[in-house]
């Protein structure tokens, strides 16, 4: 919150996105109860801003909470000229965007050096734990649950039939707006055959041949997907031994509810039945790590995989070296089965650290031979 008052004191605009249901309208209109409120989930509005955005933005005579601005790209130009024209006036637009500022269409040319960027995820282990009303019992399936602030506030809600509207809604709305999906029944049967695939190597052409499309719309979807905030894809690192490496990226989502919701796992039981367990733990420290700022897609989190199949889950360069991170859905880990020093003799840059990350109920982390075990859920 503190972070988003300095920006308004000293940017003309900030902009929060992140997915649906992250909480990003309830964070700024806590944070600036005083601005005026405008959402374009509403057509009117939407409609009003793009037929004339310089006589809509001349309604507000403070600071505004533009919410949703995805949905009027006119408004952006128009929004350009109205900061260049009052470039001492501080915080007065406050924008949300369910997708990914550096993705939207035709905005960030308007509004490059004028505004503030933040991207909300799910609620973090973290900042459950500090939540006094959420029981520490109930941290345990956090990995199954995920982080959606609403399903926490109200735990009587039916996950499963929320999920569904959830992901009706992103379709009919934020998906509709970047991509054409001619056939719902194929794109729901791709987010079920995509969640199956988490933490997996990314192959579009066996993905599309399993959706029934072509490889081509299933990196569109996929895109669409990362552009609104739902979905990662992984690349692995590479250093001066490339060669030997797999260059094919890992897919991961941005919430482990929503993943668990995709593959019709409900309940803790079906989660311990279930094949997919170990996936979804990894998918969960992966979250975890891009969540608490230990590692972003693309800048410093990384995975490690060769052609021999040694591998480890997570790289994250850092700036005295690497840190290597493995998932294992398991209480007791088996050192044999760990390859931080096969993997860390290959790389030309030393490893710093080496961590596990279990569920092991515990919140200090467990000191080992050569490595530590910590559980995502507690720590951190």
């Amino acid at each position: 919150m503190e972070r988003l008052r300095e920006a308004a004191a000293t940017r003309p605009s900030l902009l929060v996105s992140g997915s649906r249901q992250v909480g990003k309208t309830s964070l700024l209109r806590q944070v600036f109860p005083d601005a005026t409120y405008v959402t374009f989930d509403n057509l009117l509005n939407v409609a009003s801003a793009q037929e004339a955005p310089q006589a809509f933005l001349d309604r507000f005579a403070g600071p505004v909470i533009l919410d949703e601005v995805q949905y009027v790209p006119a408004l952006f130009p128009a929004l350009k000229e109205r900061i260049d024209s009052q470039r001492d006036t501080m915080g007065r637009w406050l924008l949300t965007g369910s997708q990914r500022f550096e993705l939207m269409t035709n905005v960030t040319e308007s509004l490059a050096g004028r505004i503030a960027l933040f991207h909300l995820e799910p609620l973090s282990a973290a900042e459950l734990r500090t939540e006094a009303s959420i029981p520490r019992e109930a941290l345990r399936d956090l990995h199954m649950l995920g982080g959606y602030p609403e399903l926490w506030k109200s735990p009587a809600i039916d996950r499963s039939a929320w999920y569904e509207d959830y992901i009706r809604t992103y379709i009919e709305r934020d998906l509709a707006a970047l991509v054409q999906v001619r056939n719902l029944v194929e794109f729901r049967r791709f987010l079920g055959l995509l969640a199956a695939r988490a933490g997996q190597l990314l192959n579009h052409t066996d993905l599309g041949r399993a959706c029934g499309v072509t490889n081509n719309t299933t990196k569109t979807w996929l895109s669409a997907l990362e552009t609104t905030g739902l979905a990662y894809t992984l690349q692995p690192y590479f250093s001066n031994i490339e060669k030997r490496l797999i260059k094919s990226p890992k897919v991961y989502f941005a919430d482990t509810g929503l993943l668990s919701a995709l593959l019709g796992i409900e309940t803790a039981d079906q989660l311990q039945a279930s094949s997919l367990a170990g996936q979804i733990w990894e998918n969960f420290t992966f979250t975890e790590l891009v969540k608490n700022g230990q590692g972003t897609p693309g800048k410093n989190l990384f995975f490690y995989r060769d052609h021999a199949g040694t591998e480890v889950d997570f790289v994250i360069q850092k700036a005295q070296g690497l840190e290597l991170v493995e998932a294992k859905y398991s209480e007791r880990i088996r050192s044999e089965r760990l390859s931080f020093t096969k993997v860390a003799s290959a790389l030309p840059v030393p490893v710093v650290q080496t961590r596990v990350a279990a569920p092991t109920g515990q919140a200090m982390p467990l000191p080992m031979d050569g490595y530590v075990v910590y559980d995502p859920r507690y720590s951190e």
